[in-house]
Protein backbone atom coordinates (compact mmCIF):
# COMPACT_ATOMS: atom_id res chain seq x y z
CA UNK A 1 0.00 0.00 0.00
CA UNK A 2 1.07 3.64 -0.82
CA UNK A 3 2.19 6.27 1.26
CA UNK A 4 -0.81 8.48 2.30
CA UNK A 5 0.54 10.77 4.85
CA UNK A 6 -0.65 13.87 3.06
CA UNK A 7 -3.89 12.84 1.43
CA UNK A 8 -7.51 13.16 2.73
CA UNK A 9 -9.70 10.17 2.57
CA UNK A 10 -13.44 10.47 2.66
CA UNK A 11 -15.77 7.61 3.90
CA UNK A 12 -19.93 7.03 3.70
CA UNK A 13 -21.15 3.90 4.94
CA UNK A 14 -17.92 4.15 7.37
CA UNK A 15 -19.15 2.51 10.63
CA UNK A 16 -18.68 -1.38 9.34
CA UNK A 17 -17.92 -3.68 6.52
CA UNK A 18 -15.90 -2.55 4.00
CA UNK A 19 -16.30 1.09 4.49
CA UNK A 20 -14.80 0.73 8.63
CA UNK A 21 -12.32 -1.81 6.64
CA UNK A 22 -11.32 1.29 4.02
CA UNK A 23 -10.88 4.00 7.25
CA UNK A 24 -8.65 1.52 9.34
CA UNK A 25 -6.35 0.55 6.36
CA UNK A 26 -6.22 4.34 5.13
CA UNK A 27 -5.64 5.71 8.92
CA UNK A 28 -2.52 3.36 9.00
CA UNK A 29 -1.20 4.75 6.01
CA UNK A 30 -1.18 8.15 7.42
CA UNK A 31 -4.52 9.85 5.75
CA UNK A 32 -6.92 12.32 7.70
CA UNK A 33 -10.26 10.91 7.24
CA UNK A 34 -14.20 12.13 7.08
CA UNK A 35 -16.25 9.39 8.24
CA UNK A 36 -19.72 9.34 7.52
CA UNK A 37 -22.35 6.78 8.44
CA UNK A 38 -26.27 6.58 9.96
CA UNK A 39 -24.74 4.23 12.65
CA UNK A 40 -24.17 6.61 15.21
CA UNK A 41 -22.47 4.41 17.90
CA UNK A 42 -20.48 2.10 15.31
CA UNK A 43 -19.36 5.70 14.24
CA UNK A 44 -17.86 6.81 17.40
CA UNK A 45 -16.47 3.87 18.60
CA UNK A 46 -14.26 4.01 15.11
CA UNK A 47 -13.44 7.39 15.73
CA UNK A 48 -12.20 7.08 19.36
CA UNK A 49 -9.73 3.79 18.21
CA UNK A 50 -7.98 5.73 15.11
CA UNK A 51 -7.88 9.17 16.77
CA UNK A 52 -6.71 6.93 19.62
CA UNK A 53 -3.54 6.15 17.51
CA UNK A 54 -2.87 9.46 16.09
CA UNK A 55 -5.41 9.91 12.49
CA UNK A 56 -6.98 12.67 12.07
CA UNK A 57 -10.73 12.27 12.00
CA UNK A 58 -14.00 14.36 11.18
CA UNK A 59 -17.21 12.45 11.35
CA UNK A 60 -20.62 12.70 10.45
CA UNK A 61 -24.07 11.12 11.56
CA UNK A 62 -26.56 10.62 8.94
CA UNK A 63 -28.85 8.99 6.08
CA UNK A 64 -26.86 9.13 2.61
CA UNK A 65 -31.02 9.78 1.45
CA UNK A 66 -30.23 13.29 2.47
CA UNK A 67 -29.29 15.19 0.10
CA UNK A 68 -28.70 18.41 2.56
CA UNK A 69 -26.71 16.42 4.76
CA UNK A 70 -24.70 14.70 2.25
CA UNK A 71 -23.28 18.41 1.18
CA UNK A 72 -23.17 19.28 4.62
CA UNK A 73 -20.45 16.74 5.03
CA UNK A 74 -18.64 17.76 1.86
CA UNK A 75 -18.90 21.58 3.21
CA UNK A 76 -17.31 20.25 6.24
CA UNK A 77 -14.50 17.99 5.43
CA UNK A 78 -13.23 20.76 2.70
CA UNK A 79 -13.31 23.54 5.66
CA UNK A 80 -11.01 21.12 7.82
CA UNK A 81 -9.08 19.59 5.31
CA UNK A 82 -9.28 21.75 1.72
CA UNK A 83 -9.44 18.90 -0.44
CA UNK A 84 -10.19 15.38 -0.59
CA UNK A 85 -7.65 12.67 -2.54
CA UNK A 86 -10.15 9.69 -2.19
CA UNK A 87 -13.81 9.54 -2.13
CA UNK A 88 -15.75 6.52 -0.98
CA UNK A 89 -19.35 6.41 -2.08
CA UNK A 90 -20.24 3.18 -0.09
CA UNK A 91 -22.96 3.46 1.74
CA UNK A 92 -25.56 -0.08 0.79
CA UNK A 93 -28.37 -2.06 1.99
CA UNK A 94 -30.27 -4.58 0.68
CA UNK A 95 -33.78 -6.25 0.94
CA UNK A 96 -35.14 -9.01 -0.82
CA UNK A 97 -38.38 -10.41 -2.21
CA UNK A 98 -40.52 -11.25 -5.17
CA UNK A 99 -41.27 -8.41 -7.27
CA UNK A 100 -44.62 -8.23 -7.97
CA UNK A 101 -45.16 -9.36 -3.96
CA UNK A 102 -42.40 -7.13 -2.28
CA UNK A 103 -43.60 -3.87 -0.69
CA UNK A 104 -43.13 -0.76 -2.82
CA UNK A 105 -41.72 0.80 0.28
CA UNK A 106 -38.66 -1.48 0.19
CA UNK A 107 -38.18 -0.46 -3.60
CA UNK A 108 -38.08 3.03 -2.37
CA UNK A 109 -35.57 1.98 0.35
CA UNK A 110 -33.08 0.65 -1.57
CA UNK A 111 -33.57 2.99 -4.84
CA UNK A 112 -32.37 6.39 -2.18
CA UNK A 113 -30.03 4.07 -0.46
CA UNK A 114 -28.13 2.60 -3.14
CA UNK A 115 -28.38 5.09 -5.97
CA UNK A 116 -29.53 8.33 -5.13
CA UNK A 117 -27.31 7.98 -1.90
CA UNK A 118 -24.69 7.76 -4.58
CA UNK A 119 -25.91 10.88 -6.51
CA UNK A 120 -25.76 13.12 -3.82
CA UNK A 121 -22.80 11.93 -3.19
CA UNK A 122 -21.00 12.67 -6.74
CA UNK A 123 -22.98 16.32 -6.26
CA UNK A 124 -21.53 17.26 -2.89
CA UNK A 125 -18.13 15.75 -3.53
CA UNK A 126 -17.13 15.94 -7.70
CA UNK A 127 -17.65 19.68 -8.00
CA UNK A 128 -15.09 20.26 -5.42
CA UNK A 129 -12.81 17.62 -6.22
CA UNK A 130 -12.63 19.06 -10.06
CA UNK A 131 -12.35 22.75 -8.54
CA UNK A 132 -9.33 21.08 -6.63
CA UNK A 133 -7.44 20.32 -10.26
CA UNK A 134 -5.28 17.74 -8.71
CA UNK A 135 -5.81 14.03 -9.20
CA UNK A 136 -7.85 12.32 -7.24
CA UNK A 137 -10.52 9.68 -7.15
CA UNK A 138 -14.53 8.73 -6.04
CA UNK A 139 -15.12 5.23 -5.83
CA UNK A 140 -18.55 3.95 -5.80
CA UNK A 141 -19.74 0.74 -4.02
CA UNK A 142 -21.68 -0.83 -6.54
CA UNK A 143 -21.62 -5.35 -6.05
CA UNK A 144 -21.33 -8.47 -8.47
CA UNK A 145 -25.26 -8.33 -8.47
CA UNK A 146 -24.64 -4.97 -10.32
CA UNK A 147 -23.41 -8.07 -13.42
CA UNK A 148 -25.13 -10.98 -12.17
CA UNK A 149 -29.08 -10.88 -12.08
CA UNK A 150 -30.26 -13.65 -9.09
CA UNK A 151 -33.84 -13.85 -8.38
CA UNK A 152 -33.64 -13.76 -4.67
CA UNK A 153 -33.10 -9.93 -4.06
CA UNK A 154 -34.83 -7.70 -7.04
CA UNK A 155 -34.42 -4.86 -5.44
CA UNK A 156 -30.74 -4.76 -4.69
CA UNK A 157 -29.96 -6.09 -8.04
CA UNK A 158 -32.17 -3.61 -9.78
CA UNK A 159 -30.02 -0.68 -7.44
CA UNK A 160 -26.63 -2.10 -8.34
CA UNK A 161 -26.72 -2.62 -12.02
CA UNK A 162 -27.47 1.44 -11.58
CA UNK A 163 -24.83 1.74 -9.27
CA UNK A 164 -22.36 0.15 -11.94
CA UNK A 165 -23.76 2.38 -15.19
CA UNK A 166 -24.09 5.17 -12.82
CA UNK A 167 -20.30 5.56 -12.28
CA UNK A 168 -19.36 4.78 -16.00
CA UNK A 169 -21.26 7.73 -17.33
CA UNK A 170 -19.53 9.54 -14.38
CA UNK A 171 -15.95 8.70 -15.63
CA UNK A 172 -16.92 9.67 -19.57
CA UNK A 173 -18.46 13.07 -18.45
CA UNK A 174 -15.11 13.67 -16.23
CA UNK A 175 -13.13 12.80 -19.34
CA UNK A 176 -15.28 14.95 -21.39
CA UNK A 177 -14.83 17.81 -19.18
CA UNK A 178 -10.91 17.23 -18.95
CA UNK A 179 -11.11 16.44 -15.21
CA UNK A 180 -7.99 15.35 -13.23
CA UNK A 181 -11.07 13.33 -11.32
CA UNK A 182 -11.64 10.08 -11.81
CA UNK A 183 -14.18 7.34 -11.35
CA UNK A 184 -14.00 3.89 -10.31
CA UNK A 185 -16.20 1.31 -9.18
CA UNK A 186 -16.22 -1.43 -6.65
CA UNK A 187 -18.10 -5.14 -7.48
CA UNK A 188 -17.40 -6.82 -4.50
CA UNK A 189 -19.14 -11.00 -4.38
CA UNK A 190 -20.02 -11.90 -0.71
CA UNK A 191 -18.47 -10.82 1.94
CA UNK A 192 -18.69 -10.80 5.84
CA UNK A 193 -20.07 -7.49 6.80
CA UNK A 194 -23.49 -6.74 8.55
CA UNK A 195 -25.36 -6.20 5.42
CA UNK A 196 -27.91 -8.58 6.73
CA UNK A 197 -28.15 -6.06 9.32
CA UNK A 198 -29.19 -2.87 7.62
CA UNK A 199 -32.55 -3.11 8.81
CA UNK A 200 -31.71 -1.69 11.87
CA UNK A 201 -31.50 1.69 10.87
CA UNK A 202 -34.37 1.80 8.69
CA UNK A 203 -36.88 4.11 9.95
CA UNK A 204 -40.45 3.05 10.64
CA UNK A 205 -42.35 6.14 9.73
CA UNK A 206 -41.41 5.72 6.19
CA UNK A 207 -42.56 1.80 6.02
CA UNK A 208 -44.60 -0.95 7.99
CA UNK A 209 -42.21 -3.51 9.87
CA UNK A 210 -45.67 -5.77 10.17
CA UNK A 211 -46.49 -5.64 6.76
CA UNK A 212 -47.68 -9.35 5.99
CA UNK A 213 -45.48 -9.95 3.17
CA UNK A 214 -42.39 -9.73 6.13
CA UNK A 215 -44.34 -12.70 7.82
CA UNK A 216 -44.60 -15.49 4.58
CA UNK A 217 -41.96 -18.10 3.38
CA UNK A 218 -41.50 -16.36 0.22
CA UNK A 219 -39.84 -13.61 2.07
CA UNK A 220 -38.51 -15.70 4.99
CA UNK A 221 -36.72 -18.21 2.85
CA UNK A 222 -35.37 -15.18 0.20
CA UNK A 223 -33.72 -13.63 3.47
CA UNK A 224 -31.93 -16.81 4.85
CA UNK A 225 -30.32 -17.27 2.03
CA UNK A 226 -28.45 -13.55 2.60
CA UNK A 227 -28.07 -14.54 5.75
CA UNK A 228 -26.45 -18.26 5.48
CA UNK A 229 -24.10 -16.82 2.67
CA UNK A 230 -22.47 -13.25 4.40
CA UNK A 231 -20.95 -15.69 7.74
CA UNK A 232 -18.95 -17.73 4.83
CA UNK A 233 -18.16 -14.70 2.18
CA UNK A 234 -14.53 -13.47 1.47
CA UNK A 235 -13.01 -11.86 5.04
CA UNK A 236 -13.54 -7.61 4.95
CA UNK A 237 -9.74 -6.91 4.95
CA UNK A 238 -8.73 -9.48 2.41
CA UNK A 239 -11.66 -7.40 -0.10
CA UNK A 240 -10.51 -4.38 0.71
CA UNK A 241 -7.10 -5.78 0.03
CA UNK A 242 -7.97 -6.01 -3.59
CA UNK A 243 -9.89 -2.84 -3.25
CA UNK A 244 -6.63 -0.82 -2.44
CA UNK A 245 -4.34 -2.43 -5.05
CA UNK A 246 -6.66 -2.15 -7.66
CA UNK A 247 -7.65 1.33 -7.47
CA UNK A 248 -3.50 2.40 -6.60
CA UNK A 249 -2.67 0.11 -10.03
CA UNK A 250 -5.94 2.67 -11.51
CA UNK A 251 -8.61 -0.20 -12.32
CA UNK A 252 -12.02 1.22 -12.97
CA UNK A 253 -14.30 -1.41 -12.12
CA UNK A 254 -12.69 -3.61 -9.56
CA UNK A 255 -13.63 -7.11 -8.70
CA UNK A 256 -12.99 -8.66 -5.45
CA UNK A 257 -13.70 -11.99 -6.51
CA UNK A 258 -12.77 -13.09 -10.10
CA UNK A 259 -13.89 -16.54 -9.75
CA UNK A 260 -17.20 -14.53 -11.13
CA UNK A 261 -15.57 -12.89 -13.98
CA UNK A 262 -16.45 -16.80 -16.28
CA UNK A 263 -20.24 -15.88 -15.49
CA UNK A 264 -19.97 -12.35 -16.21
CA UNK A 265 -18.50 -12.75 -19.94
CA UNK A 266 -21.11 -15.78 -20.15
CA UNK A 267 -24.18 -13.37 -19.59
CA UNK A 268 -23.05 -10.90 -21.95
CA UNK A 269 -22.52 -13.98 -24.42
CA UNK A 270 -26.54 -14.99 -23.47
CA UNK A 271 -27.53 -11.62 -23.62
CA UNK A 272 -26.19 -10.92 -27.70
CA UNK A 273 -27.80 -14.44 -28.34
CA UNK A 274 -31.31 -13.42 -26.65
CA UNK A 275 -31.29 -16.71 -24.36
CA UNK A 276 -33.47 -16.12 -21.36
CA UNK A 277 -31.88 -15.90 -18.15
CA UNK A 278 -30.89 -19.18 -16.22
CA UNK A 279 -31.44 -19.33 -12.56
CA UNK A 280 -28.50 -19.78 -10.06
CA UNK A 281 -28.46 -23.20 -8.41
CA UNK A 282 -28.31 -23.00 -4.60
Amino acid sequence: MQDYGSKVVAVTGAANGIGRELARRFAAAGAGLALADIDADHLEALRTELTAGGTDVLTAVFDVRDAEAMEDFARRTYDVYGAVDLFFNNAGVISVGTVWEQPLADWDWLLDVNVKGLVHGIKAFVPRMIAQNTPCRIVDTASIAGLLAVENSPAYVASKFAALSLTEVLDLQLQAAGSKVTAHVVCPGVVRTDLDNCLRHRDPGRYDPDDPYYKTDDHRSRFAVVTRSIPVGMPVDEAVTVVVDELEKGTFCIFTHPMYNPAVTGRTAALVAGSRPARVAR
